[in-house]
Order: C-alpha cells, then sequence, then structure tokens
C-alpha cells in the first residue's frame, strides 16, 4: 500500500505556498464575494482594511443585537408551530449532546420553553420530562393512518 504524504497535492513541496493563486478576498470564499452587493462588500473591505477601527464596538453591538433579534424570532416561530401532544426529536442544538435524535411528546408550552416527555429515560433524566428551548426540536409530521 502506497504511503501518502501530509501536504496536498495542489501546494508547491518546495516552496509551501500554494499552487494556485490566491483569492480575491481572504475573509471570504470566491462564491460568497459573487454574491456579495457591492454596499457589502465595501463595508466588509472597509472593516478589513481598518477604515471603521474606531466604529468597531458599535458595529459589533449592532451585529449582536441583530442577531439576539433574529434568535428570539426564530424561537417564537418555532413555539408557535408546535401544540401540546406533538412528537418531536432533539436536534444537533440539544445539551446534552446525548438528547440527539432522542423522540419526545409535547407536555406543555410557554413564551420561551417547550416542556417534553422523552420516549423513553435517557441520562439524567430518568423521569423523562424536562423543558428545552424550542430550536432544540424538530417537529415531527404525524404518520398517515389508513
Amino acid at each position: 500500500m502506497p504511503v501518502r504524504g501530509v501536504r496536498r497535492p495542489r501546494h508547491d513541496m518546495r516552496m509551501g505556498v500554494p499552487a494556485e493563486p490566491m483569492p480575491s478576498s481572504m475573509l471570504w470564499s470566491e462564491h460568497e464575494d459573487w454574491t456579495l452587493k457591492a454596499p457589502e462588500r465595501g463595508l466588509l473591505d472597509a472593516i478589513a482594511a481598518g477604515e471603521l477601527d474606531e466604529h468597531l464596538v458599535a458595529i459589533a453591538d449592532a451585529v449582536l443585537a441583530r442577531r439576539e433579534l433574529l434568535h428570539t424570532v426564530d424561537s417564537a416561530t418555532a413555539i408557535a408551530s408546535l401544540c401540546v401532544g406533538d412528537t418531536v426529536m432533539f436536534n444537533r442544538r440539544v445539551r446534552p449532546r446525548y438528547l440527539e435524535h432522542e423522540f419526545a411528546v409535547v407536555t406543555d408550552l410557554d413564551a420561551h420553553w417547550v416542556t417534553v416527555r422523552l420516549a423513553r429515560p435517557v441520562g439524567r433524566f430518568r423521569d423523562g420530562t424536562l423543558r428545552c428551548p424550542p430550536l432544540a426540536l424538530r417537529k415531527l409530521e404525524r404518520a398517515a393512518t389508513g
């Protein structure tokens, strides 16, 4: 069986530099560069060039506030899609991770949390009941009964 080297074949073995040209931006992929509109590209280039250094805290605060708003909207949408009695499955966002792919039934809903009863006891949840954020769940469609 042949032994493979640790370097990828597209790198120049003598110089340790990529053999292909560098992308136009090192901050995002070439595909993302094509999808950016001129104002977005200009803002990102200005940040990367240090032209907005005195405003970085304000920019970071605005980005954080926007991400929190989007999270709140996503959570509210997820809660609105659930009803008591729905069958759900934990997704990759759940913590602890061993709950991922476990089935449960919704037993209660409030403004921020979903209470579920696990289909089987798992880990520290021996009684089978737990509260979790709505974005940690995926609603399962009811099987068609004939």
